[in-house]
């Protein structure tokens, strides 16, 4: 199968998404796919490509600019469809004005387009009427759409869209984030010796909630007095919750890391004893999955993302992200019963290895793009 990828977000690019994709290419290249690429240009894609010479698949960076900066990425569409002649075009987000390309394509050359949705991607409520028509326009056109998870299958059905959707869970990286990897200089650069610890890793933003997090600690050092709650991220909440802690005198007991580089975060987890994060909206979570890959329980809010990542009281334990008593109650017992937190744990990555593993999931994006090439 000859498979042609468009993104905007792909590595060098920092986050879920381009882990995502990139990880659905190198899967499907070992499936033995022609694998074609194309990303936006962006900083620092140049030196990356260069180190990562020998992956096995192509990529083609797309210049753009602030005038008609959808023309190019539309041009690019047509002209390497065109020239590669790919059985299937891969969008990797729901796009707005750079995605037009695939309905060109498709109604033009007959090239069917699929389209993986992670939420997020779905629209604003400021989002331009050019932007929302061209969206509309993606959505309708669309041979098939994936979704991260059913919550996002949920939102995609709200846009009106009628047609096929399949869940496309992200996969988990099962050879890093695994419990055999050292922590010593983990714990020796945070001073986690004789701590029990709380992670959370995550963009700080309010739906994550680590607001109610801090506000229940309070409660937790009363059962466990030598807990310790590392905060793993950035974004525009830290600045509250760095108050927040000032506020209720946690200074000895929470630690802000800021952005952590992704291959730090295995150690980061395995120094933990549970991995909280009781968000208000989470379209997956995938960090609750790299938690129970190193044999971490998890504690997530109850909400449709969360229930997706989390079997309650089997992998971890699912909140009221309200209830700052139901958090703090789940924290203490995660931390005092050892044996239901290593139950947890080891619950969680055999679901990993079962169903998150990235061979599975390029499998089953191989199986997904067979049937639409059967439907065209």
């Amino acid at each position: 199968m000859k498979l042609l990828f468009f993104t905007g977000d792909f590595p060098p690019m920092i986050g879920g998404i381009a882990v995502f994709l990139e990880s659905l290419c190198l899967e499907l290249a070992k499936l033995g796919h022609q694998v074609v690429v194309l990303s936006l240009k962006k900083q620092g894609c140049e030196d990356f490509d260069s180190i990562n010479k020998e992956r096995p698949y192509t990529v083609h960076r797309i210049k753009t600019s602030h005038i008609f900066s959808s023309l190019n990425p539309v041009l690019h569409t047509w002209r390497y469809t065109k020239h590669f002649t790919p059985d299937v075009l891969f969008l990797g987000h729901v796009m707005s004005t750079y995605g037009l390309g695939a309905v060109l394509v498709k109604r033009l050359l007959k090239v069917p387009y699929v389209v993986l949705s992670h939420g997020a991607d779905l629209g604003h409520r400021n989002v331009s009427k050019v932007d929302a028509w061209a969206m509309s326009m993606i959505l309708k056109n669309a041979s098939l759409l994936l979704a991260n998870s059913r919550f996002t299958a949920k939102l995609i059905s709200k846009t009106g869209y009628k047609g096929h959707i399949k869940i496309l869970n992200p996969g988990v990286d099962q050879g890093r984030f695994c419990p055999e990897v050292d922590t010593t200089e983990v714990r020796k650069q945070y001073s986690l010796n004789g701590r029990r610890v709380l992670l959370t890793v995550s963009r700080l933003v309010a739906k994550k909630n680590v607001d109610s997090v801090l506000r229940a600690l309070p409660e937790v050092i009363k059962h466990v007095p030598n807990v310790f709650y590392l905060i793993a991220g950035d974004g525009e909440e830290r600045v509250h919750l760095e108050e927040l802690t000032d506020k209720l005198e946690l200074r000895s007991y929470v630690c802000f890391l800021g952005y952590i580089e992704n291959s730090q975060l295995p150690s980061l987890y395995c120094a933990s004893d549970v991995f909280v994060m009781p968000s208000y909206v989470e379209t997956f979570g995938i960090s609750f999955l790299e938690a129970n890959a190193c044999e971490v329980p998890v504690i997530a809010g109850r909400s449709e993302g969360g229930v997706n990542a989390v079997i309650d009281q089997e992998t971890g334990l699912l909140v009221d992200p309200h209830n700052i008593n139901e958090i703090a109650e789940a924290i203490i017992r995660l931390l005092a019963d050892q044996d239901l937190a290593r139950n947890f744990s080891e619950n969680g990555r055999r679901r990993v290895e079962r169903e998150f593993s990235w061979e599975k999931v390029g499998e089953r994006l191989e199986d997904y793009l067979t049937q639409v090439l059967k439907r065209k």
